[in-house]
């Protein structure tokens, strides 16, 4: 079982699918057990819709659309980091 604080740290990257499939199962079990994270999900998850519905027809400008795609490459690094520092902690 993951701690509440590892769960609300893989939230956006839960809601975005970017998770393996262990890390997936964790994040569903303690949203299972915890109603505390699961509202936080539930919300992120909520506004998440209500940005997609409301964003639909804009396109943002190609600059801000690179720096987005950079951060997000930057947290996937960082998301395999610690994946790997925790699998080797186990180890």
């Amino acid at each position: 079982m993951i701690t509440c604080r590892d769960c609300l740290q893989a939230l956006n990257p839960y809601i975005d699918r970017e998770l393996d499939d262990d890390d997936i199962a964790h994040v569903r079990s303690h949203l299972e057990e915890c109603r505390g994270c699961l509202h936080l999900y539930q919300f992120q998850e909520s506004v998440r819709r209500l940005v997609h519905v409301r964003c639909q027809e804009q396109i943002a400008p190609e600059t801000l659309r690179a720096k987005i795609a950079i951060s997000l490459a930057m947290e996937r690094m960082r998301q395999q980091q610690r994946r790997s520092s925790r699998s080797a902690q186990t180890d």
